[in-house]
């Protein structure tokens, strides 16, 4: 047996299956009773359902006439129609078999009963007489019928659908789970439902169980083929609430303006997008296109008009394809590029000018690349920062992102400010009015770099003494000398110095370190000599 569609349904199936326990038990005759009584609740719910399977029939009609007749709903409607057909004669066939069991079990009672409820030979007889003399029992037949109904509903509804919920109307218990632990004797259909002993008002009752498990099957087909009616139609059934922004970056003060409004897409079809003749992703009858901005002509305001033509293609009611074409505008901004360094304005020469390079509009999809006109670049670690080595007196820096220009900056170059040549002892600079004690074993000849630039660029700042002559002089006339090749300058070897002498040291050559650690001589210092009394 089907479940029913409805508590009531359930309750009558209920009833039946506990009345059919008793029964087995040889329960009094009172309890033959209510087979009668659930048989006239199946055929009164029975009466019902097809009144309501009728309606559905004039619905699908109406909603077909009201789709314009189209083949395919036709088509639909003729199908829904034979199902009621195919339906109504099975249970008729299956209410005239009520009706010779009533006739030859005694008639009506007048009161809505039968006389020959307690008859339990007829029922039995009945469904195991051979008919038509092909060896093919009452029984049988009405199983055969009732798997056809099933067989059609299943292959010309549901299509072969296996999980449609679609089974066999006239099942032997072996393909009924419930008698899995206990099978009965005979299986078959005809015995598990009319076997020795089936009363006359529990045959009723069955058989009208039967024609109620065709009509629900008929409810599940009619549902089926009414939610196909114009299933070609655009239907939007996927709405949502959208935003169109004027802009989704607002600065405190200014004023936010959006509009708001309802978007429809239909989940059971997928459109054709394009934009600018690329295919687009669709997921819900939304297309995604993303591509990079590219400027150009700005006006005065420093937006760059641009455009791109979208379509959508889609199979509106009908059948009719259609395509729906748009120049869609939007506006690009010129990036303004942002420039981070210790020495904004110009940089310096042959030197790893450290800068950092920001165009905010970008966002976190900046991810820049440099070039340089009149000099080299390095790129840094991170995204932006950029290292410039000038090799002339201006330097155009080119700034990209994902292969688009956004725009250059313009650097003046200075040259490198010339170190101050110092003598000192441990770090102390020599007095050159008092001069040092005659004793005094050595000093060293420090380049100090300019304040500033060292402050700027202290990985470029590291100079130093490579060469210089020392002599001694007195009375204006050099008495001895000596060539240092570093800093450090070792007095001891100057013979015959005496009080009121002086050391006269010319700078010859001071060679600068830079940000790589390559070492270049340098030409630019002062001063070039270095008078130093001695007392």
């Amino acid at each position: 047996m089907a479940a029913g569609s409805n508590p009531r349904q359930k309750m009558i199936n209920l009833m039946y299956l506990v009345l059919i326990a008793m029964l087995a038990l040889n329960v009094d005759t009172k309890v033959l009773k209510k087979f009668l009584l659930i048989n006239q609740s199946f055929e009164a719910t029975n009466s019902e359902k097809v009144a309501d399977n009728n309606r559905k029939i004039e619905s699908i009609k109406a909603a077909v006439e009201d789709s314009g007749n189209r083949k395919e709903d036709i088509g639909v409607l003729n199908l829904s129609e034979e199902v009621r057909n195919r339906s109504n004669t099975l249970v008729n066939f299956l209410g005239e078999i009520k009706t010779i069991i009533v006739e030859e079990t005694g008639g009506s009672d007048g009161k809505g009963g039968i006389k020959g409820y307690k008859n339990t030979d007829y029922v039995y007889r009945y469904m195991n007489v051979d008919i038509d003399d092909d060896g093919k029992l009452n029984g049988d037949e009405i199983q055969v019928l009732l798997n056809e109904f099933s067989d059609f509903i299943q292959d010309s509804i549901f299509l072969g659908d296996e999980n449609s919920g679609v089974v066999d109307l006239a099942r032997n218990a072996d393909q009924i789970p419930l008698y899995d632990d206990a099978p009965p004797t005979d299986p078959s259909f005809k015995s598990l439902n009319f076997g020795y002993g089936t009363s006359a008002g529990a045959g009723l009752a069955t058989i009208s169980q039967l024609q109620s498990d065709i009509i629900n099957l008929e409810i599940k087909a009619l549902d089926k083929l009414a939610a196909s009616v114009g299933a070609a139609d655009l239907k939007f059934d996927v709405v949502t609430l959208t935003t169109l922004p004027e802009q989704k970056v607002v600065a405190a003060g200014a004023k936010y303006r959006t509009q708001l409004f309802l978007s429809a897409a239909s989940s059971a079809i997928v459109p054709t997008m394009t934009a600018d003749g690329d295919t687009l992703d669709v997921t819900n009858g939304r297309g995604y296109y993303e591509f990079t901005a590219k400027g150009g002509q700005y006006d005065r305001e420093g937006l760059s008009k641009q455009s791109y033509i979208g379509t959508i293609s889609v199979t509106l009611p009908g059948g009719r394809d259609t395509t729906f074409v748009d120049t869609v505008e939007y506006f690009v901004a010129r990036p303004v590029i942002q420039i981070q360094s210790a020495s904004v304005q110009a940089l310096y020469l042959n030197c790893g000018n450290e800068i950092t390079v920001n165009v905010p509009a970008l966002g976190s999809e900046y991810n820049p690349t440099f070039s340089a006109r009149g000099g080299d670049v390095v790129r840094g670690s991170k995204a932006g920062q950029v290292t410039i080595i000038p090799k002339s007196k201006k330097v155009d820096l080119n700034v990209s992102n994902a292969g688009n220009f956004i725009g250059s900056q313009s650097f003046g170059v200075r040259q490198i400010p010339a170190p101050e040549i110092k003598a000192r002892i441990r770090g102390k600079e020599i007095d050159a009015k008092s001069g040092i004690p005659v004793s005094t074993p050595s000093f060293s000849l420090d380049a100090i770099a300019d304040p500033s630039f060292a402050e700027f660029l202290p990985k470029d700042a590291r100079f130093q003494v490579r060469e210089a002559e020392v002599n001694l002089v007195r009375a204006g006339r050099g008495v001895s000398r000596q060539r240092v090749n570093s800093k450090d300058v070792n007095l001891n070897k100057l013979a015959g110095k005496r009080k009121g002498d002086n050391i006269v040291i010319e700078i010859k050559r001071v060679a600068r370190a830079n940000f790589r650690g390559e070492v270049e001589e340098f030409k630019n210092f002062a001063p070039r000599y270095i008078t130093i009394p001695l007392k």
